[in-house]
């Protein structure tokens, strides 16, 4: 099958269109604008969960007509959770009808199926404690899903995506020195990772005497019932897998990071997507004013 465009196909639902919802085609436009031309077969709900922290970064816009064409301008003011909803809604309607055309290839599942809702004053932006995530990893290992624990251990501490945890191989890891390498991340850039000695021994205790350096450390898998009964078990909100990305940037937030740390710990291209979490590290930011001028 030939490689199939996001952005054309996306645009030849907005053609076909035929609701009511006037603001479908502004929100087919942002999807268009995120994925591009990327072959549509390759969005998992990781990317879909990136496309919904770029949405809640950038924010409302004000649709303006004018003699040029439509304008869509920045407000500044934050979006509200349904709308978000609404967003992700508008990408399963796209993908629901790709599958109706037989435009998708058989069996394929929409990524938005692996993407929870918001619900009202929820944000993306979390406040946790070291002592949160220890509790989730604890309540992981209580788990039917001997590598659950591991993998959401990894997750918190070093910002990865799920699927590129997934596609992780031992000979990629070097438990003795204590990182792991990721030979090409969505960005395009190698990137090395840093473990923390009580991560290293939860890779140790689910790394096999016979596991050689091609085989996976996780590999593929659904685990999400798993996920939400940890989440349930260690009394935590029912975030999705994703958020322990978010877990990563505001610990390491509130420890003092800068916004290039975080934005070299979580591999963001830009700024602009770390720099959410500096509200959180004031404190530190507080204690090194204080020291400047004392």
């Amino acid at each position: 099958m030939k490689n199939l465009s996001f952005a054309d196909l996306a645009n030849a639902t907005v053609a076909a269109h035929s609701g009511r919802d006037g603001a479908f085609v502004s929100r087919v436009k942002f999807w268009v604008e995120f994925f591009g031309d990327r072959d549509i077969t390759t969005i998992a709900a990781d990317d879909v969960e990136d496309g919904i922290d770029a949405l809640m970064q950038r924010g409302k816009i004000k649709i303006q007509t004018t003699r040029e064409g439509v304008k869509y301008l920045p407000t500044d003011q934050p979006l509200a959770p349904a709308t978000v909803n609404r967003y992700v809604a508008c990408l399963g309607t796209i993908f629901r009808e790709l599958r109706r055309r037989r435009l998708l290839p058989r069996g394929y599942q929409s990524p938005t199926r692996g993407v929870g809702r918001l619900e009202a004053g929820e944000g993306r932006t979390l406040t946790v404690t070291v002592e949160d995530v220890k509790r989730l990893v604890a309540a992981c290992r209580v788990s039917r899903n001997r590598k659950l624990a591991a993998i959401v251990a990894m997750a918190c501490t070093t910002g990865w995506r799920k699927g590129t945890l997934q596609s992780l191989k031992w000979g990629a890891v070097n438990l003795k020195e204590g990182y792991a390498d990721t030979l090409r991340t969505k960005n395009g850039t190698p990137h090395r990772t840093p473990l923390l000695p009580w991560v290293v021994e939860e890779l140790r205790r689910i790394k096999s005497p016979l596991a050689g350096d091609n085989d996976f450390v996780f590999g593929p898998g659904n685990f999400s019932r798993a996920w939400e009964n940890a989440c349930k078990l260690a009394d935590l909100p029912p975030w999705t897998f994703h958020h322990c990305r978010h877990i990563a940037a505001s610990i390491l937030a509130q420890s003092g990071a800068s916004v290039v740390t975080i934005m070299q710990a979580l591999n963001h291209k830009t700024p602009m997507m770390a720099m959410r979490y500096s509200h959180l590290n004031v404190e530190a930011l507080r204690d090194s004013v204080g020291r400047a001028w004392s």
